[in-house]
């Protein structure tokens, strides 16, 4: 089985780095950007565009790009592909837990029991994220963020680095929470906040799907 990356930045490096941990071996990574082609990171060639996966059999794939509308697009752009669920051997997730196709969870993320997570999300370096959370698709929890229980972030949100949601919050689909925020009420759908407490910047105008 033949193990690909899309996605050839910053973040590949961190994704490419979590399969090893976890003992994968990861054989070529694709990118758009052919001034990486013939390149390599962490070993690994990139040889070419995305759509060459299409030409490839008997193939496994995650996709390591940061931005959560990129990975929808190229999740449905291939719905044929295996994609690969990753966990780094040093991140604690609870037995309980339901992980999606697709997602990576990175070094030193602590997930609690009886949280559900969907596909091609993000939980990037320890993130944690408590009991009973609900995690909706090509979500990205980034790096040092807090998560208390029965949060519900909907598809797509971003939540900033370092920031925190008290329990029961409601989070709507492509929200962002900008860096360092606390969020203490639920946030409409397509809203950025920041802040401590967490206020509306452009209320509807968040990511777009």
């Amino acid at each position: 089985m033949k193990v690909v990356v899309i996605g050839a930045g910053g973040h590949a490096k961190v994704v490419i780095s979590t399969l090893q941990a976890a003992g994968v071996t990861v054989d070529l990574a694709l990118d758009e950007d052919e001034r990486k082609w013939g390149s390599k990171i962490l070993d690994v060639p990139v040889e070419g565009p995305t759509n060459l996966i299409k030409r490839m059999e008997n193939v496994t794939a995650v996709i390591a790009i940061g931005s959560n509308s990129v990975r929808k697009k190229i999740a449905l752009e291939y719905p044929n592909v295996r994609w690969l669920t990753v966990i780094h051997p040093r991140a604690y997730v609870h037995e309980s837990v339901q992980i999606g196709e697709g997602t990576v969870v990175f070094a030193g993320a602590v997930i609690q029991p009886y949280t559900k997570i969907g596909s091609h999300v993000i939980i990037n370096t320890s993130a944690t994220i408590d009991h009973d959370c609900e995690i909706g698709d090509y979500a990205h929890i980034a790096p040092g963020s807090h998560l208390a229980g029965s949060v519900k972030v909907s598809e797509g949100t971003l939540i900033g680095i370092g920031a925190s949601v008290i329990p029961g919050v409601k989070i709507g689909e492509w929200a962002i929470v900008g860096a360092g925020a606390v969020v203490i009420d639920d946030i409409p759908p397509y809203t950025t906040v920041v802040g401590v407490p967490a206020k509306p910047i452009n209320k509807e105008k968040g990511q777009e799907a």
